[in-house]
C-alpha cells in the first residue's frame, strides 16, 4: 500500500511540474530580416521576425510597428500565415523610404499559456543605427581560425560583411510578463486531490 501511495504522489507531482514548465514558456525573438543593428545601403521592402515558438494569430496580441526617426509609422506587421508553425511576423513597408534609422517594436503572445513578450531594435539605411540592447544569443559553432600570412606576404583582403538579411550576432533584448498560471495551479491541485481520494478509497478496500 505504501508503494502505491508513493507512486500516485510521484505521478501527480510530475504532472504538476510538467504543467508549470509549459505555463512558464514565452516567445523569444530568434532572428530578424533586416537584422538588429544592420546598416543597409537601400531601404528594405519587407521586415520579417521569427520567434522561438508559436505565437497568437490575434491582431491585437501579435504585431509589430516600424517607425522612422520622426516617429512616423512606415509599416505594421502581423502573423505571417504562410508559416504553418505560426512563428513568423512580417510586414511590407511603405515605398520610397529615405535614409535614416528605423525602429521595429514588436509584441507577441503565446496562445498555450497567455505569456506576453515584447522588444524593439533598430536598423539603418545609409546611417549607423548605433549599439543595440542585446540578449545573449544562442550558442553557435565556433568558426575555424584563419591562417596568419607569412612574414612579408601580402595579406588577403577580407570580404565586406553582408548586412541585408543577415541573422543578428546578438539578439535584441526582449521584455516579458509572467504568464497567467492560475488555471495550471488549479489543475495541478485537482490532480493531487483526485490522486489522494483514489488512494484513500483503495486503502479502505484493502
Amino acid at each position: 500500500m505504501n508503494r502505491r501511495i508513493s507512486i500516485g504522489v510521484a505521478v501527480a507531482l510530475l504532472l504538476s511540474v510538467a504543467l508549470f514548465s509549459i505555463a512558464s514558456a514565452h516567445a523569444k525573438l530568434v532572428s530578424s530580416d533586416p537584422a538588429a543593428g544592420t546598416k543597409l545601403t537601400a531601404a528594405p521592402t519587407k521586415v520579417t521576425l521569427v520567434f522561438s515558438e508559436e505565437i497568437s494569430a490575434k491582431a491585437d496580441e501579435t504585431y509589430f510597428t516600424v517607425k522612422d526617426e520622426q516617429g512616423n509609422q512606415v509599416g505594421k506587421g502581423q502573423l505571417d500565415n504562410t508559416d504553418l508553425d505560426h512563428k513568423t511576423q512580417s510586414a511590407t513597408l511603405n515605398t520610397a523610404l529615405g535614409d535614416g534609422i528605423y525602429t521595429v517594436t514588436w509584441f507577441a503572445v503565446t496562445p498555450d499559456d497567455d505569456g506576453h513578450s515584447n522588444g524593439s531594435f533598430s536598423f539603418g539605411v545609409n546611417k549607423d543605427p548605433g549599439v543595440q540592447p542585446t540578449a545573449k544569443p544562442e550558442p553557435t559553432d565556433v568558426p575555424e581560425p584563419t591562417a596568419t600570412p607569412a612574414a612579408g606576404a601580402a595579406a588577403k583582403p577580407t570580404a565586406a560583411p553582408v548586412t541585408a538579411g543577415a541573422a543578428p550576432a546578438t539578439l535584441p533584448k526582449t521584455g516579458e510578463s509572467a504568464p497567467n498560471l492560475t488555471g495550471y495551479f488549479i489543475l495541478g491541485a485537482l490532480l493531487l486531490l483526485v490522486t489522494g481520494l483514489a488512494l484513500l478509497r483503495g486503502r479502505k478496500r484493502a
